[in-house]
């Protein structure tokens, strides 16, 4: 997504957040989806290319980890604290938007 440049909370969390399946990314974390193929089917015609991206993306802006497992191996994603903050936002913006 392109920046708005503009030092604003609701224009910096559009430019988190605002690219496609981020917020249902978010929202599969919060409904308890960890492992990269729960997250998967819990989102039909994501495909596991873009999926991957977004994960990275959302990674990289604090919003959500990597588990490991105490082996070392992967032990799917969790939100970090920034990203639970978010919990509100979503059943919000499901109870404020009318269906298509």
């Amino acid at each position: 997504m392109r920046p708005y440049g503009q030092y604003c909370p609701i224009a910096r969390a559009a430019e988190v957040l605002g690219d496609r399946w981020s917020l249902l990314i978010v929202r599969e974390l919060l409904l308890g989806a960890h492992g990269f193929n729960e997250i998967e089917r819990g989102l039909p015609r994501i495909s596991r290319g873009l999926l991957s991206r977004r994960l990275r993306q959302l990674e990289a802006l604090g919003i959500a980890a990597r588990r490991t497992r105490p082996d070392g191996s992967a032990g799917g994603y969790s939100l970090t604290p920034a990203g639970e903050d978010l919990e509100p936002v979503i059943p919000g913006l499901s109870g404020s938007v009318e269906e298509a």
